[in-house]
């Protein structure tokens, strides 16, 4: 929500000779339209896309990126990317943040040659004012958390690896084999094992009872 507002910044920043364009999003308290947005200048018309905040170092200088359409006068849409940064003045009575010098610091439209790149970015420059103003509250909630989750202790031993080259069971015994009596028999029982296992002491030769 918070990214809404700079985009929305912007365009309340110079004359618009267009009306926005219908959006999915709602509308909030604040008067926000939603996005997509359009604007039309010298018969070139853009429509920006919500944007996405990537940092604000030190609560002063604000990077962000969003989507954004070209369609220039005579022209054919086109789609790209742009990155900008600005500083941010704080006016905590009206709870607004001020940003001033917005810069495009990337733009990036993977369909064309460098040099109509190059001319992409000059005009969407030309839609760029000179401050933008934010909502204090939108831009402290879509500022990224950037706390380090609690580390984790893993146990990155390596397993044991048994390898057997005749048929084989494997069975669980919870440390060593605790032996028991079996009434009328030579024979002990294995209690720690969910397996029907027997020892025999008279040839230490264990025995399991399956099949």
């Amino acid at each position: 929500m918070l990214l809404c507002l700079i985009v929305l910044g912007a365009l309340l920043a110079s004359p618009i000779e267009g009306t926005p364009s219908k959006s999915t999003a709602g509308s909030d308290q604040s008067g926000d339209p939603g996005w997509p947005r359009e604007r039309y200048q010298d018969g070139t018309r853009l429509i920006i896309y919500q944007p996405q905040v990537d940092d604000w170092k030190d609560f002063q200088q604000l990077t962000w990126r969003m989507a954004v359409s070209l369609t220039p006068k005579s022209g054919k849409e086109v789609v790209g990317v742009v990155e900008m940064k600005g500083h941010t003045d704080i006016d905590n009575v009206a709870k607004v943040a001020i940003i001033t010098n917005p810069q495009v610091t990337g733009t990036y439209f993977p369909s064309l040659d460098q040099a109509t790149k190059e001319k992409m970015e000059q005009l969407f420059k030309s839609f760029v004012p000179s401050t933008v103003s934010i909502s204090l509250h939108r831009l402290i909630a879509s500022t990224p958390n950037k706390e380090t989750p609690a580390g984790v202790q893993l146990n990155n031993d390596p397993p044991k690896i048994f390898v057997g080259y005749r048929p084989s069971i494997l069975l669980s015994v919870d440390g060593e084999p605790v032996l028991s009596e079996v009434p009328n028999t030579n024979l002990k029982f294995v209690a720690n094992t969910q397996w029907p296992l027997f020892f025999d002491p008279g040839n230490s030769t264990y025995y399991l009872a399956v099949g």
